[in-house]
């Protein structure tokens, strides 16, 4: 423990913020230090609470020390203090990347090399090596190893040293990737009408020579029956062709049609077809609810609890 205060209510009730300060404090770090900081916390009272303090903490590494019950600070702003005797709570929010990040250390996973490397990351089940993993997929050993590197960094992989990724929380990995990327931000949309509906869309697509790939709630309803999509979101090569091909009407008002031009040809990897519909594959239509429009996010929790409970349906 590296400062204890005191904390005193107007009525004379009094407690203790144990606080542990780290300089750095990486997600996979956390564990140890909230471990820590909670014994030392314990052997001063019940009233003790145990708190991390740090330069920086990454919302994973907040979210962690949260689960665990412990309170955090940082120096961006980032505060959560919750003190049941005297009651006391304090949260605050600064900053959500790290204004110091480390040069020669990958922090962002929004770029297409390393979304195809989270992609081929994801959708394998371990124990793989890196350059089998490479062998097999569309994304590079190198892009691979950087992009496991910020996974190990952030508590999510596991890996030997230099050797085989022997686990990977899937979830948690989708959830980061959702940090740098979005669903209308990082792929370029264009809003259509289609007069007739989605129903015809469909019917459309089906007689249509045209390499699409569903997302998003329209994509959803396949694997979840949940509710019927307002809207059909469709990944296509050529939006111009494409909308030309389903004799789509481009429209400012009464859209019922998106059509993406994506990022990266990844979107297009794993396809399959569901009810005679071409989707995505689950790990990128979770990504894409979790940052979509409306509803979708909700969605995409629905999205990763199928995922959770289908493994063998989607995972190599």
């Amino acid at each position: 423990m590296d400062l204890l205060i005191e904390v005193t209510s107007p009525s004379g009730q009094t407690a203790d913020l144990a606080i542990e300060i780290k300089r750095m404090m990486e997600p996979r770090l956390v564990d140890a230090a909230a471990n820590q900081i909670s014994m030392l916390a314990a052997e001063l009272g019940p009233t003790a609470v145990p708190v991390v303090a740090a330069d920086y903490l990454s919302p994973r590494s907040r979210k962690l020390l949260e689960d665990r019950g412990v309170g955090y600070v940082d120096t961006t702003g980032n505060v959560r203090l919750t003190v049941p005797t005297p009651g006391l709570f304090i949260s605050a929010i600064g900053a959500e990347r790290d204004p110091w990040p480390r040069e020669s250390s990958l922090q962002s996973i929004g770029g297409p090399g390393a979304s195809r490397a989270l992609r081929a990351l994801v959708d394998s089940s371990p124990p793989f090596g890196v350059r089998e993993l490479a062998g097999s997929t569309s994304a590079s050993a190198p892009t691979i190893s950087r992009v496991l590197e910020l996974l190990e960094r952030e508590g999510i992989a596991k890996r030997e040293s230099r050797g085989p990724v022997l686990s990977l929380d899937w979830q948690a990995a989708i959830r980061r990737w959702a940090e740098d990327y979005e669903q209308m931000g990082s792929n370029a949309a264009i809003a259509f009408l289609e007069p007739r509906g989605i129903p015809e869309l469909e019917k459309k697509l089906s007689r249509a020579d045209l390499i699409y790939a569903a997302t998003g709630a329209f994509a959803a309803q396949r694997f979840d029956p949940i509710a019927p999509a307002r809207i059909a979101t469709l990944y296509v090569d050529d939006v111009t062709e494409a909308a030309r091909r389903l004799h789509l009407r481009e429209a400012d008002a009464g859209t019922n049609v998106v059509l993406l031009e994506p990022f990266d040809q990844v979107v297009f990897e794993g396809v399959t077809s569901r009810d005679g519909l071409q989707c995505v594959a689950p790990s990128q239509l979770a990504v894409d609810l979790l940052t979509g429009p409306g509803r979708e996010p909700s969605q995409g929790e629905e999205m990763l609890r199928w995922m959770e409970e289908n493994q063998d349906a989607w995972r190599s």
